[in-house]
């Protein structure tokens, strides 16, 4: 690819190595229309293999990029410094990072690498401030919400700022993701962020650290107007018309009620695809339920974490009872909506004894489907100074080997204390993946009736037998490599 003497080029680099998350970032959806104003070509790498410091930079010199651009959060840091370091000295190129993990820590990652600047907060008005720099041949240093490296020495510059009217920005571009990273799976699905932040304080999630870094924080979680959203799906369904079905990834896009009442009546008239949301036990009643329903949403992901209540209410912030959990799960399943559960093992103090009550109450609920992953403390977060304060962290191996939280537990414990966790994770992850299964094929047979069932039922048996019995460290790269080989592919295609 050639660059002309006048265009400058931006290379973005979303770094999700050994992640287990293979789709699009938004937050760099929402920036490429920034980079194109200020006419800057623009190129994005989804990094999610880890190659070699010389394969890095080889890959980087063949773009000729005017910048690079690293979209990282905290368990990436180490392959940030890496690839950092990788393109150090390529000639007229600058080095900027942003993201969760610049964030959360700017002046602990930034001496880690060769970075020139990190952006700390919300992007678009720093990075827009910084292009117009280069364009006019100004100082970069000048540009603010920036914490810039000179000299051996960190400056921070100016206080982040928080993008307040979101409707007055332009919709995201998705056009530059390979196109099986916006439209993923055989079921066609879209993913979406509309809203940013959320409005609750969980200890361990790193929506409060984040809120915490702004002057004034009273409207961190913000939601554009509702015409805004329904004329940017509706603009994503006809770039992408094979869309069947949509992802919501906002963490929680009922949180104002009226506001989504309007979204959800205009969403069944004006897009009409069924869709998932993400839930909140405190925020599901009959209105929002049938509001719902009504729309298309056939999937609620509900954040259960913990079966322990005590442990779910002192350690977590999250002060609801499961009696209320079990109200209100079974509200949202007696609408006919589907529930899948977000779950963690692996906290700090909690006994295996907790992690069955985990799975108890998934049970209690009948969770349509789930995920457990292992608790991980990101920094900056309330729950990462608590296992600071009693020891359980070394934050030296935290930094060198966490690249994930599905693969092993995250702080140190005794031996039968992880092999506890482990095991614990594994019975409720085999749990909720035999819920998937009867779901999958309940609902392809009930749309299929025949021969083409007992193929189905095959087929997810396989994957349930490859899923139990494979390694926590094997299961991301095999249904990655699963779901894009010549033999699923080719399932799909007798299935239609």
């Amino acid at each position: 690819m050639e660059k002309s003497n006048k265009q400058k080029r931006f290379v973005f680099i979303n770094l999700s190595v050994n992640s287990g998350f293979y789709g699009v970032n938004h937050g760099i959806a929402y920036l490429v229309p920034i980079i194109k104003r200020n006419s800057f070509d623009t190129v994005i790498i989804n990094q999610l293999d880890d190659i070699s410091a010389g394969e890095f930079r080889k890959m980087i010199e063949a773009l000729e990029p005017s910048v690079v651009g690293f979209s990282f959060t905290s368990l990436q840091t180490k392959y940030l410094a890496k690839y950092s370091h990788a393109i150090e000295g390529i000639e007229n190129c600058i080095q900027i990072a942003g993201g969760v993990g610049a964030t959360l820590d700017p002046e602990g990652v930034l001496p880690k690498t060769k970075l020139n600047g990190l952006v700390v907060g919300e992007g678009e008005a720093p990075l827009d401030s910084f292009l117009k720099l280069i364009n006019n041949n100004g100082n970069i240093y000048d540009a603010e919400g920036f914490y810039w490296e000179r000299d051996g020495k960190i400056e921070k510059k100016g206080d982040p700022v928080l993008v307040k009217e979101l409707e007055l920005q332009p919709f995201p571009d998705y056009s530059l993701f390979e196109r099986d990273l916006v439209i993923t799976g055989s079921t066609m699905n879209l993913n979406i962020m509309l809203s940013r932040g959320c409005p609750y304080s969980c200890t361990y999630c790193s929506n409060k650290a984040l809120r915490s870094v702004y002057p004034s924080s009273e409207t961190y979680f913000r939601i554009p107007t509702v015409e805004y959203c329904i004329k940017l799906v509706e603009g994503l369904v006809k770039q992408y018309p094979e869309t069947r079905f949509i992802s919501f990834e906002d963490d929680l896009l009922i949180a104002k009620k009226a506001w989504f009442l309007d979204f959800a009546q205009q969403y069944s008239k004006r897009v009409g695809i069924p869709y998932r949301a993400n839930v909140r036990t405190e925020c599901i009643n009959p209105d929002i339920v049938n509001a719902l329903k009504d729309s298309g949403c056939s999937i609620g992901f509900l954040g259960l974490e913990s079966g322990n209540e005590q442990l779910r209410k002192k350690l977590l912030n999250r002060h609801h009872s499961n009696e209320m959990l079990i109200e209100r799960a079974l509200m949202v399943k007696n609408a006919g909506i589907n529930l899948s559960t977000f779950n963690m093992v692996g906290l700090p103090f909690e006994t295996k004894q907790n992690m069955k009550e985990t799975l108890e109450l998934n049970m209690k609920i009948k969770a349509d489907f789930g995920l457990c992953t292992f608790f991980c403390p990101f920094p900056g977060t309330e729950l990462y100074n608590t296992c600071k304060k009693e020891g359980l962290l070394q934050e030296d191996k935290f930094n060198d080997t966490a690249t994930n939280y599905n693969t092993t537990p995250v702080i140190p414990k005794t031996e039968q204390a992880k092999r506890d966790c482990m095991e614990m994770n594994k019975k409720i992850n085999n749990f909720l993946k035999w819920q998937e299964l009867k779901y999958k094929h309940n609902e392809f047979s009930r749309k299929n009736p025949g021969t083409k069932t007992a193929l189905h039922l095959a087929r997810q048996l396989l994957v349930y037998l490859l899923y139990r019995f494979s390694s926590p460290f094997a299961k991301n790269s095999l249904f990655s490599i699963l779901a894009n080989s010549k033999l699923q592919k080719r399932l799909s295609s007798m299935l239609k």
